[in-house]
């Protein structure tokens, strides 16, 4: 039943998490509003905000008032401990942009009501830290089963194979194995997409929100991921810097000479690692300058693995090397830990979300 109050109260909380940080990507504030809504509705419509509380003539969204209350209402709802932990997380980031950008808080720490939700979200933490929920596969999932990486990786001969020849410009098929065997070797999310490919290091204070992989020598490729889903520079969160070897480092290489096939001398030193001109046979640019988009970019990474009738997504791949290492050490706790920084997230996402039951 639709609310043009509770919508409106809906899309100004959403708005107000966009301000606090403009940076936000359009599927995360998606993915907000999303949350927003059914947090509201949850508390029932009656509670529902046609409101219009003001505290200092500021707005104060709902979720805001009386916050042992509202715990209190997540804490009874049938939601699995970990739905509870991300809501209560969202609340965090409501209360911090709301004391920050309203009340002028900028230590928002020092705000009773984040406070309290923080205190709330770490005890929550800590209480399943040690839990090991799996996740029932979904439909789209079940077939991850009969996977591995060694296997999937073993696949992208398929796309070496067209490259072979020195001469080659086939840069789809460079682009697909660079893909791939870069996804087996970092299990990544979507940073790929926007992420550069350039011969001289980029310094942190002109590139704080930019990834990028640095061609220091013909044998030694560094990739840096400054900002993705757990890194944000603005929030003072270090850099992950890898050393890429092997295939990896083959791989690259590769590639850049089938862009100086292409482009030759016009191609420039900082690029896109892709852009929508691999795929169309043109080069509208010229220097292969052009970058592509994080839905594209899904797009592209679902053809590296369609000649075996697959369409993987990058969180296909991390699920695929969570099981493998389980599999492999059966819960070496050790183990399990150097996975989860390798996936950069905690061990207790990686057991509600990557380690799907099968029994």
């Amino acid at each position: 039943m639709s609310n043009p109050n509770f919508e409106n109260h809906i899309k100004s909380t959403a708005d107000m998490l966009k301000e606090f940080n403009p940076k936000m990507k359009e599927s995360t504030l998606k993915t907000y509003k999303r949350m927003i809504s059914r947090y509201y509705y949850m508390l029932g419509t009656k509670k529902a905000p046609s409101l219009k509380m003001t505290l200092n003539a500021n707005v104060v969204p709902m979720c805001l008032m009386d916050t042992q209350e509202r715990l209190k209402e997540i804490e009874n709802y049938p939601w699995k401990d970990s739905t509870k932990k991300n809501y209560i997380s969202l609340l965090c980031s409501i209360s911090k942009a709301f004391a920050v950008l309203h009340l002028e808080q900028t230590d928002f720490e020092k705000n009773t009501t984040y406070a309290d939700y923080r205190k709330a979200f770490d005890i929550l933490k800590a209480s399943n830290a040690g839990k090991q929920e799996k996740q029932e596969p979904k439909e789209n999932e079940v077939a991850l089963k009969e996977l591995s990486m060694d296997m999937l990786n073993k696949s992208l001969s398929y796309h070496y194979n067209k490259i072979r020849k020195s001469d080659s410009k086939d840069i789809e098929s460079a682009l697909l194995y660079l893909l791939g065997s870069l996804h087996i070797d970092q299990v990544l999310r979507n940073e790929c997409a926007g992420m550069l490919i350039t011969k001289e290091w980029l310094p942190l204070e002109e590139h704080k929100d930019t990834n990028f992989i640095w061609l220091k020598g013909r044998n030694v490729k560094v990739m840096v991921i400054r900002n993705n889903k757990v890194r944000n520079p603005e929030m003072g969160h270090e850099p992950k810097e890898v050393f890429l070897k092997g295939q990896v480092n083959t791989a690259i290489n590769k590639y850049i000479q089938i862009l100086h096939n292409i482009y030759g001398e016009h191609l420039q030193d900082v690029i896109p690692l892709v852009h929508s001109n691999h795929f169309t046979n043109s080069a509208s640019s010229g220097d292969g300058s052009e970058n592509i988009s994080s839905s594209h970019y899904s797009q592209v990474f679902k053809r590296i693995w369609k000649h075996k009738e697959l369409e993987l997504t990058t969180t296909s791949i991390r699920k695929v090397y969570a099981m493998d290492i389980r599999k492999e050490y059966g819960g070496n706790l050790l183990k399990e830990k150097e996975a989860c920084a390798k996936l950069d997230h905690s061990q207790e996402t990686h057991n509600s979300f990557y380690i799907l039951n099968w029994d």
